[in-house]
């Protein structure tokens, strides 16, 4: 009986979320635009972020609506329950050298201090403060991750990761002896 109800805890707990999770997301994106690049009309969107209305997100489009928006949010809302956190994967086209990295890491850092410089004092927080929070330490997750993924890359095996390093060398600059 214990296990029946610790789970119907459980789950009211997580659907409590991800409804927040939802109302936050459609404040704060445009949804006119994401409904309209998914060939959906704004106000059924609406409508299913919307824990009082019947219609429901589908797995689909909920990872669709990620995806135009960019905003994954609702995705880490329900990972989240499972005790798991996200990280997007970049494209070649979007790589970011390990300077990039870490200074955006610093930056991240940087954004959590002065929320909680802004709101830590504060007994409880908002939904829009709760979400921004989750999306600024999110990002900064991410950002690590695809480090750590960047210099494993960079650092294994042969010829290749010593040649990178020689040309990040050379490319910030290092003189090098008998042509400089």
């Amino acid at each position: 009986m214990d296990a029946n109800n610790s789970m119907y805890v459980f789950c009211e707990s997580k659907q409590k979320s991800f409804d927040e999770a939802c109302c936050s997301f459609a404040n704060s994106e445009n949804m006119e635009q994401i409904a309209r690049e998914l060939g959906m009309k704004a106000g059924m969107l609406r409508n299913k972020l919307n824990p009082e209305q019947p219609h429901v997100l589908k797995p689909v489009e909920l990872i669709a609506v990620s995806k135009v928006s960019g905003n994954y949010t609702l995705v880490n809302c329900l990972l989240l329950g499972l005790d798991m956190v996200t990280a997007p994967v970049e494209s070649v086209e979007e790589a970011e050298s390990i300077v990039e990295r870490l200074l955006k890491h610093s930056a991240n850092a940087g954004e959590l201090s002065t929320w909680a410089l802004q709101h830590g004092n504060g007994s409880r927080l908002s939904r829009t403060h709760k979400q921004s929070l989750i999306q600024k330490a999110q990002a900064g997750i991410g950002n690590l991750v695809l480090l750590i993924n960047d210099v494993e890359n960079r650092t294994t095996g042969g010829l290749q990761p010593l040649m990178q390093f020689g040309t990040d060398f050379i490319a910030s600059g290092a003189p090098i002896p008998g042509l400089t």
